[in-house]
């Protein structure tokens, strides 16, 4: 009967977690005008099933949007007006954390088949639930592209502790900077941690922050400070390898790592 129950209240647990991700920024290849109307990306998000986003007819055709978050996504539901002019098979959905060629980078989430005009077209990964901050909705074949509702349901990621400092320091500085907070400059474990590092970078004031990796030119290996082993990385190829260097992300684009002198002064991360 304890254990009945316990099921039952693990499985509302989880229902009340996952939910319609609200909001985002959208962008989209190209828009269609018609007598002084543009059907723009946000089109496809305002909760209106009769606007409708849409793309001019061209050989490739792409709307995605920025969730503004982490999210594990289970399912992508599309809606659009049942009419002739276009046709929404053979079309992809691909969700991840990068920003490189409009998100195709990323990793296919699943191909768009049985497509329903008139309809709401309920779409899941083909591996499961996808871990990610950008969606994209990708088609090709010399056609338009009209999204007129698009829902994305998913479940928020919980914070990883990252503490963004908006004052530029040397690394040295930034380290004893966090060190006098009882925290760390920031570890990176996973690629949870680095899609919400990025995230929060974007609100930075300096083109890279600070991140608690350190390079040993005696030793010839990179370490982190807080003692943990360096499992996750996700660097420039651009990376170079000299005395008195450390890791610094990005914060924009595919806020990737690169090895900066210490003396340069940037934002950083503390962690606990």
């Amino acid at each position: 009967m304890w254990s009945l129950l316990l099921l039952l209240m693990s499985l509302i647990a989880v229902l009340k977690t996952e939910e319609l991700i609200q909001g985002g920024k959208t962008h989209q290849n190209s828009q269609y005008e018609h007598k002084g109307v543009t059907y723009g990306s946000n089109r496809a998000i305002d909760g209106n099933l009769e606007t409708c986003a849409h793309t001019l007819k061209q050989s490739t055709s792409w709307w995605n949007i920025d969730l503004l978050g982490l999210y594990e996504i289970s399912e992508i539901i599309i809606y659009d007006v049942d009419q002739p002019n276009f046709d929404m098979s053979d079309s992809f959905i691909y969700i991840g954390n990068s920003t490189e060629t409009n998100g195709l980078a990323n990793s296919r989430c699943t191909k768009i088949t049985n497509f329903n005009k008139g309809k709401k077209n309920t779409f899941k990964c083909d591996e499961g639930s996808m871990l990610g901050r950008y969606v994209t909705i990708y088609s090709k074949g010399n056609r338009v592209l009209i999204l007129c509702e698009v829902w994305i349901n998913g479940t928020r990621k919980a914070d990883p502790g990252l503490m963004l400092i908006k004052e530029n320091k040397t690394w040295v500085d930034a380290l004893s900077y966090c060190r006098t907070l009882n925290m760390h400059l920031a570890y990176i474990s996973d690629i949870e941690v680095q899609a919400k590092a990025a995230f929060e970078s974007t609100q930075s004031n300096s083109p890279f922050v600070w991140l608690g990796l350190r390079y040993t030119c005696t030793l010839d290996f990179w370490f982190w400070i807080n003692g943990h082993s360096l499992d996750y990385t996700n660097w420039s190829t651009h990376t170079e390898k000299e005395c008195d260097m450390s890791a610094a992300m990005e914060t924009t684009g595919d806020h990737l790592w690169y090895s900066k002198p210490d003396n340069e002064t940037f934002n950083f991360f503390c962690t606990e």
